[in-house]
């Protein structure tokens, strides 16, 4: 498990010991889904259900669902959190429905939903994804902070996530399905996406992806949305990375020129503490120097401008 998705569990909403689960047998026609459940409607067909529904006809269901229960239906005593699909099998088979049924809030709710995802086999980015995005917008959580500290995520992960949530559905349907957009393809379609000189030709081309009989393989999907015309793949990763030599032609660093910035990486080997403080010092004294800086856009070196 990554750092960045490690549960933390000195963290976030708990559950207390009076809302731990116990394990019931329940109709499934006296069960309805969570509005919010993690399961996209493509995944919950009979097709896509098959083969989980052959298994558990022959086997049995090993692994509860997980629910709450419901107080404002007469006709319905669960609410289902985590286990569409086993809900779902449960009504075509006509049987029993194994749940963990517990009291939880709509913040416990979302925190289960994305750690069963987390841990599940075939974790899905994109459900993760949208589990923070719907927390956001049913005001569960206020904030990103908020979302940060209830998930045991960074800042960073739960913003990489939410680009991830966002891109549009033309996009996320080029795809064979959105358990297969990884989260750093994400990130890179959304800021693609927002480039509005961008927008037109990647919705062309997913409607062309979308469209054939068969569906390529993801990572040629992805390639594809990204790729510029005269087949130039316009990804941020592609930059200039120019080493950096000593007077004794030793490569110190490297200088990487990205569009939009440049970056240096320097090895932490050659790095101390009193050292790094210097170098940073130094860029600061640089930056801050006007006699340094760039004309202004559209001045060519000789510009008489005066500010």
């Amino acid at each position: 498990m990554s750092r960045d998705t490690a549960p933390r569990r000195d963290t976030g909403p708990q559950l207390t010991p009076e809302s731990q689960g116990v394990r019931r047998l329940v109709s499934p026609f006296r069960c309805r889904l969570w509005t919010q459940h993690s399961r996209p409607d493509d995944q919950l067909t009979d097709d896509s259900c098959k083969a989980l529904r052959e298994s558990i006809a022959k086997n049995g269901q090993h692994q509860p669902a997980l629910g709450r229960p419901v107080r404002d239906d007469p006709d319905c005593e669960i609410e289902v959190i985590c286990g569409a699909r086993r809900h779902c099998v449960a009504r075509a088979l006509r049987r029993d429905l194994v749940v963990e049924v517990r009291n939880m809030t709509d913040a416990e709710a979302y925190v289960a939903m994305y750690e069963e995802n987390l841990l599940r086999e075939g974790d899905s980015p994109y459900v993760r994804a949208q589990i923070l995005l719907r927390a956001l917008r049913t005001r569960t959580y206020s904030s990103h902070e908020e979302v940060s500290r209830a998930f045991a995520l960074s800042r960073p992960a739960v913003s990489r996530l939410l680009m991830l949530a966002q891109l549009p559905s033309i996009i996320v349907a080029a795809f064979p399905s959105s358990d297969d957009i990884r989260e750093r393809w994400g990130v890179e379609l959304f800021r693609q996406w927002a480039d509005q000189t961008k927008r037109d030709q990647m919705a062309a081309r997913a409607r062309t992806i979308a469209n054939k009989p068969s569906r390529p393989a993801p990572r040629e999907v992805y390639e594809t949305l990204i790729t510029a015309p005269g087949g130039r793949a316009s990804t941020r990763r592609a930059y200039r990375n120019v080493p950096v030599r000593s007077t004794s032609n030793a490569i110190l660093f490297h200088e990487q020129d990205h569009l939009e910035k440049v970056v240096y990486v320097i090895p932490k080997a050659i790095l101390s503490p009193r050292r790094r403080e210097a170098l940073k010092s130094c860029i600061v004294r640089l930056l801050e120097d006007d006699s340094l800086s760039p004309p202004p856009v559209g001045c060519g070196s000789s510009c008489n401008h005066s500010h």
